[in-house]
C-alpha cells in the first residue's frame, strides 16, 4: 500500500500556520527530557519541521526524516532562516533508516497510522530499534471514536482511505486501547492519554479523537 502523494500536499501548505507551530505537548517533552540527558532526537515523518526546529532551538542534535522531498525542503529553508542545524533524511518511516541505538528521543506526530496495521507495528518496532536503552518514544494516532472512522473506502479492518481529512485520500488506521498496549511491547508506557477536540475544515466542524503516547524503551 503506497502512501498518498505527500509532495503535493506539502507544496500547498506554506501558508498554513498549523503546520508551523509545535504542539504544546511536544514542548512539554522538551521540558521533561532535557538536552543534557537526551541529546539526540529523531523527528520521524517531520512534515514542515515544526517539532524538529523546536528541539533544535533548545540545543538538541536533531534529525528530521520524511518521505516527502517537498516537506524536507521546507525544513531546510526554515532552519536556515533561523540559523538552526537540522540533518534531513529522505525516507519512508516503514523502512529501516537508522542504526540501532542512534537516538535518545524519537517523535512521530500524526505519522505512524498512515498505513496498514501490520506496517504500523513494524514502524514502531523500528522506532524501538533506533532508540538507546532508556530512550523515549512519543507518538500519536487516531482512536476509533474519531470523526474520520468509517469515512471513505475500507481497505482493511479499521483502516480507511479517508476523505474527511486535512489530506483527503490518505490512509488511516484507527487504534483502540488494546492496540496501543500491543504496539508498546518492549516499552514502559509513561503516559497514555486520549485527546479529543473539534476542528473546522472548509466551514465544516469535525471531531478529533486521538491517542497520545509517551513510552520509554526498556533497558536490557
Amino acid at each position: 500500500m503506497e502512501i498518498s502523494n505527500w509532495d503535493i500536499f506539502w507544496a500547498g501548505s506554506e501558508e498554513k500556520d498549523y503546520w508551523k507551530e509545535p504542539d504544546p505537548f511536544v514542548l512539554e517533552l522538551i521540558d521533561s527530557y532535557p538536552q543534557e540527558k537526551f541529546p539526540r532526537v529523531l523527528d520521524l515523518g517531520c512534515g514542515m519541521g515544526r517539532h524538529a526546529l523546536a528541539f533544535a532551538r533548545h540545543g538538541y542534535e536533531v534529525t528530521a526524516a520524511d518521505s516527502s522531498r517537498q516537506a524536507l525542503d521546507h525544513v531546510e529553508e526554515r532552519a536556515k532562516k533561523r540559523e538552526l542545524k537540522v540533518t534531513n533524511v529522505l525516507g519512508d518511516y516503514r523502512s529501516p533508516l537508522f542504526a540501532e541505538g542512534s537516538y535518545d528521543i524519537v517523535i512521530c506526530y500524526n505519522v505512524l497510522y498512515h498505513c496498514l496495521r501490520e506496517e504500523m507495528v513494524r514502524a514502531i518496532n523500528l522506532c524501538q530499534k533506533y532508540l538507546k536503552p532508556g530512550g523515549v518514544l512519543f507518538f500519536t494516532c487516531p482512536t476509533r471514536d474519531d470523526g474520520k472512522y468509517g469515512d471513505g473506502e475500507k481497505i482493511a479492518p479499521h483502516t480507511f482511505l479517508s476523505e474527511n481529512s486535512t489530506h483527503p485520500g490518505a490512509l488511516h488506521y484507527f487504534s483502540n486501547s488494546e492496540d496501543i498496549d500491543c504496539f508498546c511491547t518492549g516499552f514502559e508506557v509513561l503516559s497514555k492519554k486520549k485527546r479529543e477536540y473539534y476542528w473546522k475544515q472548509d466551514g465544516v466542524v469535525n471531531f478529533s479523537s486521538y491517542w497520545q503516547l509517551t513510552a520509554q524503551k526498556i533497558e536490557a
